[in-house]
């Protein structure tokens, strides 16, 4: 319970970091970032080698960020990733959002 607990702080946290800011935010508004399931970004189609490199950084950033809470509280990289991804998907209402809804292997 306390592992639990310890975990959602940390990906609260998280979130909270600066990994969300201006150039990723408006790459996501623009349609040109999704959020994804697995906890990290994809870049859409035809999109600039600035946009790539923004989510090759953003995804780097965020595995060490994840491996660190994961070590810290004896889970998974893979639990702490999707738990990021089910707050942000929380705190998605705003307009222009993008979140996809299903993992790649999945029926929509």
């Amino acid at each position: 319970m306390r592992t639990t607990i310890s975990s959602m702080v940390l990906v609260a946290a998280l979130i909270s970091m600066p990994l969300q800011a201006s150039p990723l935010s408006d790459a996501r508004t623009a349609g040109q970032v999704t959020e994804q399931p697995s906890g990290y970004v994809k870049a859409g189609t035809d999109v600039s080698p600035a946009i790539s490199a923004l989510v090759a950084d953003v995804n780097k950033r965020r595995r060490q960020a994840y491996s660190r809470i994961a070590k810290k509280n004896g889970i998974s990289v893979d639990q702490v990733a999707k738990e990021s991804y089910v707050r942000r998907s929380k705190q998605a209402g705003a307009p222009g959002s993008k979140l996809r809804s299903k993992l790649p292997d999945q029926k929509l």
